[in-house]
């Protein structure tokens, strides 16, 4: 089961994967030395933060339309339970790194940590989202230029180099329980209808 710590939960994974593997990579290392220089804000928050290199900031939380009208699960002592609320999170990555070459072997080096590590699972998460056994796949979600546009925008920012990811899809777990009645008495009748 999980909580309403899930969005920061996967934030924190996303972190920690993203640091493991660029890390990991002799060119990219020189560049990312230590976790923080990934981070959760937003671009705009960084502008003036030059100690951080990489920008992964939820932009945009949507309902997934596919799991919306699933059946209620079991909640405790019998109780039925609202099915879980099924988001998709939606992810904006910016390279914060000094030159366009070293943005671009950054974001290229995360694009493919992302593609080969497109599932994260149970060892790459902690607390409730770690319990619940849950899958979160990590799709890029190829934004039009309209879109890009309309998020720098927003972020009062001009246009950087960026790639939108999608992660779907990450459960909350209901906590509205409603009694289920037991069937007590299931009868039919049978007869001839009146003709008239």
């Amino acid at each position: 089961m999980s909580d309403f710590t899930v969005l920061a939960e996967l934030g924190d994974a996303l972190v920690t994967v993203l640091f493991q593997e660029l890390n990991s990579d002799p060119v990219v290392k020189t560049l990312i030395d230590t976790e923080s220089r990934i981070s959760l804000q937003s671009p705009a928050d960084l502008k003036n933060d030059n100690s951080v290199r990489l920008s992964i900031y939820l932009y945009r939380i949507m309902e997934d339309g596919y799991m919306k009208n699933r059946f209620p699960v079991e909640g405790n002592g019998g109780r039925l339970r609202k099915p879980p609320l099924s988001l998709d999170l939606y992810y904006l990555i910016t390279p914060l790194v000094g030159t366009p070459r070293e943005q671009q072997v950054v974001l290229g080096k995360t694009m493919q940590v992302l593609y080969d590590r497109a599932i994260l699972t149970r060892p790459d998460f902690t607390g409730s989202l770690a319990a619940s056994g849950e899958e979160i796949r990590m799709i890029l979600n190829p934004v039009s230029l309209e879109e890009t546009t309309r998020i720098w925008t927003a972020l009062e920012l001009s246009y950087r180099l960026s790639i939108c990811y999608t992660a779907r899809v990450a459960l909350v777990d209901s906590q509205d329980e409603t009694s289920r009645h037991p069937v007590v008495y299931r009868g039919a009748s049978y007869g001839v209808m009146p003709t008239s």
